[in-house]
């Protein structure tokens, strides 16, 4: 018999489950995704709760079982509410690990889990303020799993020094990148044609890509700043992300363009849902956050593509990274220090040492930020609360 069918005649019968408030977009629902269908690979029975979303056609594909339940709402009736009909599917279907991924279906998953069969673990995906005693108790419920995984060193250093939790029921899994499907390889000439005509790419002039939502702790008024002090040079950035939550914001960001004369140098673009068409076309790939992150994925992806990273060293993001080797760090809301690494960054364009750095970028992705690894790293978490 081989180890696949031994893997999964032993995991018959044990079903995980993982809790997310919804499948509409973003890291964690990918993730969310990606286990259960490695689960199921593995021989697990694989269920996941959420309030539903597109995603949802994701896991019916994949013949994974969804069930639709309001856990993203954080009305304390409906979370009440929400704890009997978890409770209700733990013993339906003899449910052994409840996965839980944000705190209002946290609340609702701990409290199912209370006397029954089923073990409750959770995942830290960021960093949660702390605007009084009700909200850092409200916060808390994260750190109640058996085990608690952290998205990065960053997060489990937050987690100890704010919370009263030992460190050994921590464990830091880094989220993971498809580096096959963020592959240079991938970039047909029919693709680069179609997302340079897109984003209005001017051939033989430099593409720095900033794939952030528009908010000010992104960062994007730093960039301006920065751009403007080398604004001599050649170069055309984008800034690509959600456009709908801070119009306020965006219109400041227009107008200090305007001001610096770098419209047509700088353009904005909504939302891109084909990133390697994006990645594609660009040649520098910026982080500017100006806020510590819990891990920042599109960096990862970025250095898997064997592209220029430069990145602010903080939060998740000085993990990722190793200055001068793997990408570039620059100090957060230091604009000198952004136009600087960009310069440099333009001036080894299509270098030997361009080619150095972005191919221990992605090699760096493979052996330490890689799908595999991540899915690897979950399932042997899994394997030691059922042992």
């Amino acid at each position: 018999m081989s180890s696949s069918i031994e893997a999964k005649t032993h995991n018959n019968n044990k079903t995980i489950l993982q809790v997310v408030p919804a499948l509409v977009s973003g890291g964690v629902e990918r993730g969310t995704i990606e286990i259960a269908k490695s689960l199921k690979e593995s021989g697990y029975n694989s269920i996941v709760i959420s309030a539903g979303g597109p995603l949802v056609s994701k896991l019916a594909q994949l013949d994974i079982k969804h069930i639709n339940i309001n856990v993203a709402s954080k009305n304390p009736f409906i979370m009440c509410k929400n704890v009997g009909l978890i409770r209700d599917v733990i013993e339906e279907y003899k449910v052994d690990i409840v996965h839980a991924r944000s705190r209002a279906p946290a609340w609702s998953c701990y409290r199912a889990t209370r006397g029954s069969r089923a073990k409750f673990i959770t995942t830290f995906h960021g960093i949660y303020n702390f605007s009084g005693l009700f909200k850092r108790y409200y916060n808390s419920v994260m750190t109640k799993g058996e085990i608690i995984i952290a998205v990065s060193n960053f997060v489990k250093q937050h987690i100890i020094e704010n919370y009263n939790v030992a460190e050994d029921r921590i464990k830091v899994i880094y989220r993971g990148v498809d580096y096959r499907y963020f592959n240079p390889a991938n970039i047909t000439n029919d693709l680069y044609l179609k997302f340079s005509e897109k984003y209005q790419v001017i051939n033989n002039i430099p593409v720095i890509l900033l794939p952030s939502r528009m908010t000010s702790w992104k960062g994007q008024m730093v960039l301006v700043e920065a751009l403007n002090l080398i604004k001599d040079l050649d170069f055309y950035c984008l800034m690509v992300g959600d456009l709908s939550k801070h119009p306020n914001f965006t219109q400041r960001i227009n107008d200090r363009i305007m001001k610096c004369k770098l419209q047509r140098k700088i353009q904005i673009f909504g939302n891109e849902i084909n990133m390697i068409g994006l990645y594609g076309v660009s040649d520098i790939i910026l982080s500017t956050s100006i806020e510590p992150e819990a891990f920042g994925r599109t960096i990862i992806e970025a250095q898997a593509m064997e592209k220029l990273v430069i990145a602010t060293n903080i939060g998740g993001a000085a993990e990722t990274i190793i200055d001068g080797v793997t990408g570039y760090h620059v100090e957060p809301k230091n604009a000198q220090d952004l136009a600087d690494k960009i310069r440099r960054c333009l001036s080894i364009l299509n270098t030997e040492k361009a080619k150095q750095i972005t191919i221990a970028a992605r090699k760096s992705v493979i052996d330490n930020f890689s799908l595999d690894l991540m899915l690897r790293k979950n399932l042997e978490i899994y394997e030691s609360l059922l042992r």
